[in-house]
């Protein structure tokens, strides 16, 4: 098993474009890191120089102890599961699987057994017989991940795997991700842009866009504690509500003039001093906003998304767009004036200017 150490790796190419912009992070043996951000953010970029299929422009890498910038991919100890899963078509599964063994000249009955073990553990025991196309996507994706395990490697890397799946497999497929990681005791990491997938597989999360890493932390941090208005506006579903508001005083304390309205600072009142008579962004998760007769902002409900077992409202307040999410289905019309009260004790404070967070 190993650890991972990124030290300040830049990827650029030839064309100028900067993929990857100095990357340094630590990862701890046996932990399971996820990448995520938008298309064209430089996860996928970063997981392929782990693998040694991209060259690193400038930084050093080390896998272990070893440094590995100039060692090729079947030198790393890893083994890497494409979104495409990469299987050959005329081969049968227990072909696929073998066949980077047979290609390290490993006895046959080694094979053999290392094989059965790894499709005992992924479920797919009866598919060893199969050709690729008589498979479906869930079952292809098990097979691609049953070619790693085979390997045994130090680390897994795993680049938007399950992409290609339907939400109800995909749902079903990071569950047993999961438990493979956990039943392995190996490094992971993984590569998503999906934030669903990175909150509930990630011990800790890196959000990345264009190139840059904005946050490493873990998903409860990243949720609770994001470090600026991307990672803010990326993590959470629904989306973060984001309301320009000014700071003002009085001599009950601090509070966000918002129109009309006045939105209470119950606690961090001294980090905005700095800020009063300045506007800001007032953040604020869609969970942390109440429809009550005692909320002091009058939003009118514009569209009511009923979904069961919760309802996403979305209102107008004075031309500023809010989201709440309640529970259940609320009796309320399109048009209809609902009174919004916000929890006071769930606000974040972001700078206009820098987008960085003052305060959560």
């Amino acid at each position: 098993m190993a650890s991972i150490r990124l030290q300040n790796i830049t990827k650029k190419y030839d064309n100028g474009v900067l993929a990857v912009s100095d990357f340094t992070m630590e990862i701890a043996d046996r932990e399971f890191i996820v990448l995520v951000g938008p298309s064209g953010c430089g996860k996928s970029t970063t997981l392929r120089m782990i693998a040694g299929l991209e060259e690193i422009t400038s930084g050093e890498l080390y896998i272990g102890d070893r440094l590995v910038n100039d060692l090729p991919p079947r030198e790393r100890d890893i083994s890497m599961v494409f979104q495409n899963y990469a299987l050959y078509p005329h081969m049968t599964v227990f072909q696929n699987m073998a066949f980077g063994l047979e290609n390290r000249k490993m006895p046959k009955a080694e094979i053999e057994a290392k094989v059965h073990e790894a499709a005992a553990i992924l479920g797919i025991e009866d598919l060893l017989k199969r050709k690729p196309k008589a498979m479906s996507g869930g079952q292809r994706q098990r097979v691609a991940l049953g070619r790693a395990i085979v390997r045994n490697p130090a680390v897994f890397l795993l680049d938007e795997p399950l992409s290609n799946l339907d939400a109800k497999l995909r749902a079903s497929m990071r569950g047993e991700i999961i438990k493979l990681h956990q039943r392995l005791g190996t490094t992971f990491i993984y590569v998503t842009h999906d934030q669903v997938e990175a909150m509930t597989m990630g011990d800790r999360i890196v959000v990345m866009k264009d190139g840059h890493v904005h946050q490493i932390d873990t998903p409860q941090n990243l949720y609770h504690r994001p470090c600026n208005l991307f990672v803010a506006s990326f993590i959470g579903t629904p989306q973060m509500n984001f309301i320009d508001v000014d700071v003002s005083s009085d001599d009950a304390g601090v509070f966000l003039a918002l129109h009309e309205a006045r939105i209470r600072m119950t606690r961090n009142q001294e980090l905005l001093l700095p800020y009063l008579g300045k506007t800001v962004v007032l953040g604020i998760r869609p969970d942390a906003i109440v429809p009550a007769a005692e909320g002091n902002v009058p939003a009118m409900l514009e569209v009511a998304e009923a979904l069961g077992g919760e309802t996403y409202l979305y209102l107008d307040y004075q031309g500023d767009k809010i989201t709440v999410r309640v529970p259940g289905t609320l009796p309320a019309r399109p048009g209809a004036l609902m009174p919004l009260a916000f929890d006071g004790n769930r606000l974040h404070i972001f700078d206009k200017e820098t987008k960085r967070a003052i305060c959560h």
